[in-house]
């Protein structure tokens, strides 16, 4: 295969020429400051550390991208949450992220991470003042970060790294670094106050912050600074949404109901039915796709689009000087955050399975699974109605019943987040040599309860098979008493995991060189990181429904231990290059040396040119190769592509369902390995321009996947049919495969990942007018290819796909093109920003009813998404500030997606790169003392 290198090099030197064009063309501007920008400090200049190196240096600008967002950009953005905020990060794109919202049917604790060129939260280090942070500890996930844990109110700037930074961090950091600086060294203090909602009267957020901080270190010789915040979210439902309230689209061939409804569907010679369909079927429905015989139930009006959520945080840092040149510093928060979230009543059915050591497993009529049988002799048989299906005079037989069980009410449960963080260390210069050293410790805790809506099944099914229930209407208050003995309540896990490390690195200069002096630095690094897992014992044994399978304790851990070094050399004026490499070695996992060189020219002024070249890598995580393996079921809407319409099988067994899965960890896994690129350049032909141009190129080895997509098995079972197992073939049905038993989902290496993209940053400044100053900020990022390769050694093309193994095997997509563009305007007290945020329209999954096979087949076009938001600010006097907002202000519905029903029970829309609040209005007051 061709190298991508040269299309990489070719790309950016086309839009190197061009960019020079044009600062050849631009008239000269004089180099002095604008009315509004302070004059340069007569002070010889301060280095700084810039994430992605470990030497301080006076220029910023450095080989590497880096995007910087400070803390007037961040609150012009009108964000909530930091997860609001990366929304805005044209390269962190939907695909590999985790919400809140994404918490239907799946087992997600409230987490919210972040992923950089759509590589997940697995491959996108999270920083906290440049150091590590503990993982969330979600079920199966011991690395991604909650960054809904980092409060708004305490950041003072995030540096987006948009590289691979492995020979500086180490594992974990392929797609790059989101480093989040908190305040410190504050001095005085600030209340904030802010509230809004959406036009429709819901959904609303409020948020409460103080920061506090006194004594000055030079002179006081401390400083001491607090940070409190509060935030509360209101829910939201897909009853709430036009376009979130209903899983059929016959326009898209799509339906994502279930045949588990209520009233109950019943089974009986190889057919469902129902006694009530079509007329009757409510709260189901009665849908195009299933013919008028059956009721389905619809997931959509029961689901959350937003979860109420409830956060409470303190933060605190201070500094002590150790005489002129060294000082201590320490830094501690803690978090406590409640996730509360509500979905549709379970399904239970035959079609779920036990698991094998239930109490229940080899006991008739379960015989492995949730079966529900309805004999002729309980008064809630549909006596009448089977028989006319029989025919007069033979004897009724047992029916299946596939039931929705809302006599236990919609699952609702609570994740309580527990996020602790402390640092204390050193540092200062010697002898003209910057010292830093560290102990930093770091845990997280989360704890979900059940709070109703998940009954035993060994409490359960026995009561349903009593044919004292009634699966068609309402049941009597005595039964209704034994339905809610049946109930759950209590804890359903804690997860625990933890972070601590020791590190120390030095750096300074060796010797003059032509450009300036040689700059060394040498560090090293030890840590512990745990993961501790600890379902109850109903847990454990499977016997709560809703779970999809049982979940079993892992308590592992293991030492890291690292050194690294880095070399920037100013060969001549405007000339350096830089040198990195780390060595990590993983308990268990064996070891990687990731070295990384970089090239920083200047020719002039209003020109710099940047490349980098580096390996990476990612250990395979404590989850990824200690997670048991577990059974589940899948997401519904699932068709066996070998039974479901074949010699006349339209059973809701192998049409439409659900599928049992084994899913868990693989301690056969090997590392990760990653080569990263990029070349570009950053142009300033004027006064107040700046245009900066980087291409990248990721190719990703090895790639640790937690396992192929029911979807994308079934959607190419040449490929994957490996990756299926099948029971016996049926009497009834001869010329086929058997029935689909069990998919395997564990995690595995699936091959390489190839990307290639260009960033674009430019930011425009205009000279100062009697109207006020104005500035244009514009971050883009276009995907050139984002391919996967499959089981077979064949590629899939993952670039703006939702039907691809990149998307599918995460949430979210990968849009073509995504940017973020501000207009901010500036006027004495008086300022305001409107931004546009936009993103490529891609391919959609097919819809559950369409085939894919038929040569008049076209893929849907999900199209392009484009919101506004503008913000108003006026300054009353030195104390008081105080905003307007409005986000999306054209209250521009989500497009349409097939994916949205079939990944998360959220119907017509993707939930992982919108919020469906709609307009939202906001106003927000700042007071300073």
């Amino acid at each position: 295969m061709p190298s991508l290198r040269p299309r990489l090099a070719c790309t950016a030197w086309r839009a190197t020429c061009i960019a020079c064009a044009i600062w050849t063309s631009w008239p000269a501007a004089a180099q002095t400051p604008s009315a509004d920008e302070p004059e340069a400090a007569a002070d010889k200049p301060q280095r700084v550390e810039i994430t992605g190196s470990s030497i301080k240096r006076i220029d910023a600008e450095t080989a590497l991208p880096v995007q910087v967002l400070r803390r007037e950009d961040i609150q012009a953005t009108g964000a909530a949450t930091t997860e609001q905020l990366l929304t805005r990060i044209s390269a962190a794109t939907s695909n590999g992220i985790v919400t809140p919202s994404m918490a239907a049917g799946a087992t997600t604790g409230g987490i919210s991470s972040a992923s950089l060129r759509g590589l997940s939260g697995t491959r996108t280090l999270i920083l906290i003042n440049g150091r590590r942070v503990s993982a969330f500890g979600a079920i199966g996930d011991s690395v991604s970060v909650d960054v809904n844990s980092i409060p708004l109110a305490a950041i003072e700037r995030i540096e987006i790294l948009k590289d691979g930074a492995s020979a500086i961090y180490g594992s974990d950091a392929v797609a790059g670094v989101i480093n989040f600086v908190l305040r410190r060294d504050y001095r005085g203090g600030e209340l904030s106050l802010e509230y809004g909602a959406s036009t429709q009267g819901d959904g609303g957020i409020g948020r409460f912050s103080a920061v506090w901080g006194h004594g000055d270190a030079a002179s006081d010789g401390y400083n001491i600074t607090l940070i409190g915040t509060y935030q509360k979210e209101q829910g939201l439902f897909g009853r709430d949404r036009d376009f979130a309230r209903s899983s059929v689209n016959v326009a898209h061939n799509n339906d994502t109901t279930s045949g588990n409804s209520f009233p109950a569907n019943i089974f009986f010679n190889g057919h469902s039915y129902n006694p009530m369909a079509p007329d009757q079927c409510a709260p189901s429905v009665s849908s195009p796709f299933f013919g008028p015989a059956v009721c389905r139930y619809d997931p959509a009006p029961d689901v959350q689009l937003v979860p109420p959520t409830e956060r409470l945080g303190f933060m605190a840092n201070a500094i002590v000087p150790l005489g002129q040149d060294f000082e201590a510093f320490g830094e501690f928060s803690i978090a406590r955050n409640e996730v509360n979230t509500v979905i549709q009543p379970v399904p239970i059915s035959d079609q779920f399975a036990l698991p094998p050591h239930h109490p229940l497993f080899n006991v008739a009529p379960y015989n492995g699974n949730a079966t529900i049988v309805l004999k002729p002799d309980s008064p809630y048989y549909p006596t009448d109605f089977v028989q006319g299906i029989v025919g007069a005079g033979n004897p009724l037989p047992d029916v299946l019943v596939r039931y929705r069980s809302v006599a236990t009410g919609p699952r609702d449960i609570t994740d309580t987040i527990e996020p602790v963080r402390g640092v204390l260390g050193v540092r200062g210069s010697w002898r003209g040599w910057d010292v830093d050293a560290a102990l930093l410790h770091s845990e997280s805790k989360v704890t979900e309860d059940v709070n109703g809506g998940f009954p035993a099944y060994s409490k359960i099914l026995p009561l349903l098979n009593s044919g004292q229930v009634n699966f068609f209407g309402p049941n009597t208050p005595d039964v209704q008493a034994l339905i809610d003995d049946t109930q759950y309540h209590g804890n359903s896990y804690v997860n625990k995991t933890g972070l601590t490390s020791l590190a120390a690195r030095v750096s300074g200069e060796l010797m003059p060189l032509g450009g300036g002096g040689l700059g060394l630095a040498l560090g090293g690094e030890f840590r512990r990181e745990s993961y501790e897992s600890s379902p109850s014992a109903a847990i454990q044994s499977g016997d709560i429904t809703g779970y999809g399978g049982n979940f079993l304790p892992v308590d592992r851990s293991r030492k890291v231990a690292a050194v690294f070094g880095e070399l920037n050399a100013p060969l001549v004026k405007g000339f350096e290059a830089n040198f990195a490499v780390r060595y990590d070695k993983y308990q268990g996992s064996g070891s990687a040396t990731t070295p990384k060189a970089s090239l920083r020219w200047q020719p002039m002024p209003q020109l710099l040119l940047r490349a980098s070249v580096g390996r990476g890598f990612r250990a395979p995580s404590l989850t990824d190769l200690y997670g048991p393996q577990v059974s589940g079921v899948s997401a519904n809407g699932q068709n066996d592509p070998l039974r479901c319409g074949i010699d006349g099988n339209n059973s809701s067994n192998d049409c439409a369902t659900q599928f049992p899965i084994l899913a868990g960890g693989n301690p056969d896994l090997q590392s990760e390995r990653s080569r990263n690129a990029t070349i570009g350049l950053v142009l300033e032909p004027a006064s107040g321009v700046s245009i900066g141009l980087d291409a990248f190129d990721i190719h990703l080895k090895n790639t640790i996947i937690a396992g192929v997509p029911v979807a994308t098995i079934l959607g190419d079972i040449d490929r994957f049919g490996d990756l299926v197992h099948r029971g016996p073939v049926q009497p009834e049905f001869p010329n086929l495969p058997g029935p689909i038993v069990r998919i395997d989902q564990f995690a595995l290496n699936l091959g390489q990942t190839r990307i290639q993209g260009v960033d674009l940053d430019a930011k425009l400044r205009l000279p100062r007018t009697e109207y006020g100053s104005f500035s244009v900020n514009l971050t883009g990022t276009w995907f050139h290819r984002y391919d996967v390769q499959d089981l077979d050694g064949t590629f899939s093309p993952g670039i703006a796909d939702a039907n691809s193994l990149a998307s599918a095997n995460a949430a979210g997509i990968v849009p073509r093109w995504k940017h973020y563009l501000a207009l901010n305007w500036r006027q004495g007290p008086w300022s305001a920003t409107l931004a546009q945020n936009f993103q490529t329209g891609y391919r959609d999954v097919p819809g559950t009813f369409e085939d894919t096979e038929d040569p008049a087949y076209r893929y849907h076009h999900v199209s392009s998404y484009t919101t506004y938001d503008v913000l108003a600010g006026y300054r009353v006097n030195k104390q008081l500030e105080l905003a307007l907002g409005v986000k999306n202000v054209l209250d521009t519905d989500p497009p349409y997606t097939n994916n949205g029903g079939q990944s998360f029970f959220q119907a017509g829309y993707d939930p992982s790169y919108v919020d469906p609040r709609g307009r939202f209005v906001y106003l927000r007051a700042n007071w300073t003392f």
